[in-house]
Order: structure tokens, then C-alpha cells, then sequence
């Protein structure tokens, strides 16, 4: 009988060695990325961080239930680490890395290894899916979401026998996923599938009678303070399932503004986002892999893929931000253009090594590209767009590095975010102060304007490269008033009180 040779060791090991690498330049990338693109927080992110501070324990009844499993995990950060640039950023790096870890998982579970582990690249270092994970807003959370729904979902329906922990799992991500706006939507998809559809309704009558009433009893109690919210504030239910102003022209609008960022390669709008979101490389793959999966449209991943598109589409004209779900389907387009290209070029040589050798090394070229120039546009775009860099703000940098415990922050009567600027009395024991204090204990910081007080003396002007007004942080000292032992006359008394 005739041996097959083994194969050596990083061949076999090639797929988790690859994995691997990629983890450790995304975390890299997340942890370093804040602090130089964009440097500073947008206006979504200081009220992101207020909204948090704002969750208490009676967040049912004050009303603040929208995005919940966010701001809690972000009033956790701020509550143990202090205010600043990365702890507000913190939560979307967490979820940023368990969305693209469960990302790798649904592409492997749809795709061969090859092909998964190029679509996994693509994906988690394109500029759209770090700019999510590096923004500390919940936008990344319609990204979670999706990505452990779909994964769980397609493993559950692939099993006769599927764990109990993965439904529950499957169970807890979609209770916890209707805290998030316009999400209802994908449950209420979901419901309905599961029960039109043959298959699923299978899946489900694998469970036993108590599995089934123990996923009820978590699903219930997961979205039982949702509900009470929403019966004390019904004003939750129109922010959640609809949108403020409705018309049909609004309507039109969002999904022309939310898109507008997406694939634009001749300006930069007036946002948060650089612009394109995807490359020219990349939407060139999206229409292979569109064309490639037309001829099998009816099948699971196709479908499922077709209605992210169509939802992505409808759920952008209530909400603009919510348009960033795209980023789904757009990885599964390309892993599947990447699939069609691959195959093609096996087919031609099935039996030659060699030639998928020589097939593999155009592939990595043009993955490189992408990657590395998709990296450099997000690192540099914040730099070089004003348009873009006027809407981020570094004053907590400013602050974080050259204020410490006792000093005063003095917020003129025209800042800008007032109300964030407070949250340093809180988390880092900074005084806040609306005017220069009588008696102050340390040193006074002014924030964006200058004192004529005669008992400070003006130390140092901190700027910024990012403020038009650069001038941000004037630190002044106090006076110390020194006694006086006699004067002209040999007296011990002080000045006169009314000299002029």
C-alpha cells in the first residue's frame, strides 16, 4: 500500500497560525488606533458617555433602556478606569473584537478555510469594520448582534442535536438584541421564519419540553425590564421600532445620506466616517461575489444574505447609523467573490500544485493592497479631511494629560459640552466649576478662554492641532500674597483699604 507523505508541520497548521497572526494585528490595531485616528471623540461619543453615566440601577423606571447592554458595559469602564479617550472607546473595542471573532466563525462556517480566512482578513481590517470598533458609540452593537445571530442560527439548523448552551446563547443574543433601534425587526424576522419554514420549525422540535421551556423562561426574563420601560415610557417604543419626523421624503434622505459615505470616491462629506468607507477593490469583489451568487440564490447563505441587504436598506431610512449593518452581507459577498475567483482557477488545474501556487500569489498581492492601503487611508484620512477632523474634539486628551486631582476646570459660559466636561468631578476627581472659585485648592484650568483676574498668574497655554480656536487649556497658578513687616512710616498695619 502506498503511503501518503505527511505534511509538514506549518502547512497543517496553516489556517490557525494565519487565524492567529490576524488576531494579534487586530487587537494591536484597536488598541493603538485611538489615540492617533482619530484622536479626539465626536459629539456621538460624549453623548454616548453621558447616556451611560445617566444608567443607574433605576434605569427601568427612568427610561433609559435604549442601547442598554451598552452604556452598561461603558458606565463599568468609566467607573473603574476614570474618564478618557480609551475607556470611553473601551466597550467598542471589547464588542469590536468579539463581533470579528464571531464574524471569523460565520465565514468559516459558510466558506472553505482559504477562502474564509481571506474574506476574515478583508473584513476586520477594512476601514469600515475598525472605525466601528473604535468609535464608543453603539453602532458596533448591530454589528454584534448580527454576527452571533447568524452563526448560532446557521449551527443550530445544521444540528439534529443542537447544545443547549448554543441555543440559549442563539436565545439570549436576540432578547438582548431588541435594546437595540430598528433591531426588533430581525427578531420579528426570525419569529416569522421559524415558523413558516420547514426546516426551522425541525430545528426547534429537536428541543426538548425542557429546553424549550427554559429558553421561553430566559427570553422573558432578558426582556422584561425592556418591557417595563416601555410601559412607563411609551415615547421608547417610537425610538426603538420607528423614527421621530416620519415622511416619505425623510425616509428617502437617510438612505441617500446614510450610504453617501459608503462608496464615495470623489468628496468627503460632513461626517464621523471617511470616505469610501470601501475601496474600489473592495466594491469591485461585492459585484463578483453579488454575480457569483445569483445562480444560487435560493440558497441558505445566499438568502440570508439577500435580506441583510434589504434590511440594511429599510432600517437606514429610519436610522442613518444603522446603515453600518451593511458590513455583514459585504463580508460574505466578498468571501464569496474570492470563492468564485479560487474555484475558477482550481478548476483549470486541479491536480497541479503548482499552479494554485502561482494562482495564490496574485490573491495574496491584491489582498495586501487592499489591506494596507485601507489601513493607511484610516490612519492619514483623519489627519488630512477637515471636513471630517472638525468633528472630533481631543480636549479630554488635553485634560486627561495635563490636569490632575485637585486642580479646577473652569468651563466658560459658551463651551461646547458642557455636560460631559462635568463628568470629570466624577470619575476623576477634577473639580467643575461654571466660574473661577473663591478659594481654590489647586490650580485653575480655564477651557477655551483667559482671565484677567489679578490674583492668578498665567503658567502654561496648552493647544490643539485639532480646534480652530487652538488655544484650549490656559493653567494659572494663584498669587501668594506675601506680608508686609513695615512700611514708609514703621507701622505694622497693612495698606491703606482706600488707596487707589
Amino acid at each position: 500500500m502506498k503511503q501518503t507523505k505527511k505534511q509538514p508541520f506549518l502547512y497543517r497548521r496553516r489556517f490557525i497560525i494565519g487565524y492567529i497572526l490576524l488576531g494579534i494585528i487586530f487587537f494591536a490595531l484597536l488598541s493603538y488606533l485611538p489615540s492617533i485616528a482619530p484622536g479626539g471623540l465626536s459629539e456621538n461619543e460624549m453623548t454616548s458617555a453621558i447616556a451611560s453615566d445617566q444608567t443607574k440601577i433605576n434605569f427601568i423606571q427612568a427610561g433609559h433602556i435604549v442601547d442598554f447592554p451598552y452604556h452598561a458595559l461603558q458606565k463599568l469602564c468609566l467607573h473603574f478606569f476614570g474618564l478618557s479617550l480609551y475607556t470611553i472607546k473601551l466597550p467598542s473595542i471589547i464588542i469590536g473584537t468579539l463581533a470579528a471573532f464571531f464574524m471569523v466563525l460565520l465565514l468559516n462556517r459558510w466558506f472553505k478555510s482559504d477562502v474564509a480566512i481571506i474574506g476574515s482578513i478583508l473584513t476586520t481590517l477594512s476601514t469600515a469594520f475598525l472605525s466601528l470598533a473604535t468609535f464608543g458609540t453603539p453602532v458596533v452593537m448591530y454589528i454584534f448582534w448580527l454576527s452571533i445571530i447568524l452563526w448560532a442560527g446557521s449551527k443550530i439548523v445544521g444540528n439534529n442535536k443542537p447544545p443547549l448552551l448554543l441555543v440559549m446563547l442563539f436565545i439570549t443574543c436576540l432578547s438582548l438584541a431588541l435594546y437595540t433601534p430598528h433591531l426588533c425587526y430581525v427578531v420579528l424576522g426570525i419569529g416569522i421564519a421559524g415558523l413558516a419554514h420547514p426546516h426551522l420549525r425541525f430545528a426547534v422540535k429537536q428541543l426538548s419540553g425542557f429546553q424549550f421551556a427554559l429558553c421561553i423562561v430566559l427570553g422573558l426574563a432578558l426582556i422584561s425590564p425592556l418591557v417595563a420601560s416601555c410601559i412607563l415610557h411609551h415615547e421608547i417604543i417610537r425610538e426603538l421600532a420607528w423614527m421621530q419626523d416620519f415622511s416619505f421624503e425623510n425616509l428617502i434622505n437617510n438612505v441617500s445620506q446614510a450610504f453617501s459615505p459608503f462608496f464615495s470616491f470623489s468628496m468627503a462629506y460632513n461626517s464621523i466616517y471617511l470616505t469610501p468607507l470601501f475601496s474600489l477593490a473592495t466594491v469591485a469583489l461585492i459585484i463578483i461575489g453579488a454575480l457569483a451568487s445569483i445562480g444560487k440564490l435560493f440558497t441558505s447563505r445566499n438568502s440570508v444574505t439577500s435580506l441583510l441587504v434589504i434590511f440594511s436598506i429599510l432600517i437606514s431610512s429610519l436610522n442613518q447609523s444603522a446603515a453600518i449593518a451593511v458590513i455583514v452581507p459585504i463580508a460574505i459577498l466578498t468571501a464569496a467573490a474570492f470563492e468564485s475567483i479560487v474555484g475558477k482557477w482550481h478548476s483549470l488545474f486541479p491536480e497541479n500544485p503548482y499552479a494554485h501556487l502561482i494562482g495564490a500569489l496574485p490573491i495574496s498581492t491584491v489582498v495586501c493592497m487592499i489591506v494596507f492601503s485601507g489601513a493607511s487611508h484610516f490612519i492619514f484620512g483623519y489627519h488630512y479631511t477637515p471636513i471630517i477632523a472638525q468633528n472630533f474634539n481631543d480636549d479630554i486628551v488635553l485634560i486627561k494629560k495635563n490636569l490632575q486631582e485637585g486642580d479646577t476646570l473652569v468651563l466658560g459660559e459658551e463651551t461646547e459640552h458642557a455636560e460631559f466636561f462635568r463628568l470629570f468631578s466624577e470619575y476623576n476627581r477634577i473639580e467643575v466649576a461654571n466660574a473661577i472659585p473663591e478659594q481654590p485648592q489647586g490650580r485653575i484650568v480655564l477651557l477655551g478662554h483667559t482671565t484677567d483676574s489679578a490674583k492668578l498668574n498665567l503658567k502654561q497655554i496648552i493647544t490643539s492641532r485639532k480646534s480652530t480656536n487652538s488655544d484650549r487649556l490656559y493653567i494659572y497658578e494663584q498669587i501668594q500674597s506675601e506680608s508686609v513687616e513695615g512700611d514708609t512710616n514703621g507701622s505694622d498695619n497693612g495698606p491703606d483699604e482706600n488707596a487707589q
